[in-house]
């Protein structure tokens, strides 16, 4: 009995010299800590650092009145470099309006992502912005946040920008004549000039300008009926000439020629029947 206990006692301690040692047991489970190994949890960060600087700040719109209006398309711009000793890692670029208590009205495009800029380079940015119909009159201060990935602290821009209410345009054609030059035929075809003028008689700029015609069955076209515009502001005036055929059978009779002028919101331009008679042209 004596000689079992020892013999127990002996298991025991070599036991626990064992797990001193860091040799566990089978059927033994044993808790304790390790040396910490690295995890990759996303692309390696290169070695130096980027450094930005911003520059060129400006507002981009359509008429070059550097005044976002409403329901104008425009852009924020700057230039953006990398003065530092790494490259840059996915900047996130977003804008919003500081002053959007006082300022309504202003809408940005989604946040952009740019890739990486080295040391040394420098990019173009722009960020689309756009006048709505609630856009009020005043002084917008626009941030802009660029924010790189891995970083928490953001970098901002300020530009102050003139914004401007709706206005609505008014388009009109307002003068027009037609000419005939006798010389040029095609057959039985004589060549004619539709010389008119289209005019923004309206208080807002009238944008994406279009002026179609539409000619009676006994002309022949020459150009193309369709005149691209773009953008009028109020009092421009616009001239367009128009050439095509006429039968000759109809010299001298009067010519209903449809013109139609559209523009951005298709609520603002005037759809009208043109009487001309043909003028000998000098």
């Amino acid at each position: 009995m004596v000689s079992c206990m020892k013999s127990k006692a002996c298991l025991y301690v070599f036991t626990c010299l064992l797990l001193l040692q860091g040799f566990p047991l089978r059927g033994q489970t044993v808790s304790g800590t390790s040396a910490p190994l690295p995890i990759d949890v996303g692309p390696a960060r290169a070695k130096g650092k980027p450094s930005l600087a911003y520059s060129n700040v400006e507002l981009r719109d359509e008429n070059e009145n550097k005044t976002i209006e409403a329901w104008e398309k425009g852009a924020i711009v700057f230039s953006v470099r990398n003065l530092g000793k790494g490259p840059s890692q996915n900047l996130f670029v977003s804008a919003y309006t500081a002053n959007a208590t006082e300022i309504k009205g202003l809408l940005y495009a989604e946040p952009l992502r740019l890739d990486s800029l080295l040391p040394g380079k420098q990019q173009e940015v722009s960020i689309p912005v756009e006048g709505s119909l609630l856009l009020n009159s005043g002084i917008a201060t626009v941030t802009v946040e660029i924010r790189e990935e891995f970083e928490y602290s953001t970098d901002q821009i300020e530009i102050n920008v003139l914004t401007a209410e709706f206005q609505s345009p008014q388009l009109r054609v307002t003068s027009y004549s037609l000419e005939v030059d006798p010389n040029s035929r095609l057959n039985e075809l004589v060549m004619a000039t539709l010389k008119l003028s289209v005019t923004n008689q309206g208080a807002g700029p009238a944008a994406d300008t279009r002026l179609d015609l539409f000619l009676p069955g006994y002309t022949k076209q020459l150009d193309a009926p369709a005149f691209v515009l773009n953008t009028l502001s109020p009092k421009e005036n616009r001239t367009v000439n128009f050439r095509f055929y006429i039968s000759s059978e109809k010299l001298g009779a009067e010519v209903p020629i449809r013109a139609v002028l559209i523009e951005r919101h298709q609520q603002y331009g005037q759809d009208v029947t043109l009487k001309v008679r043909g003028a000998a042209g000098r």
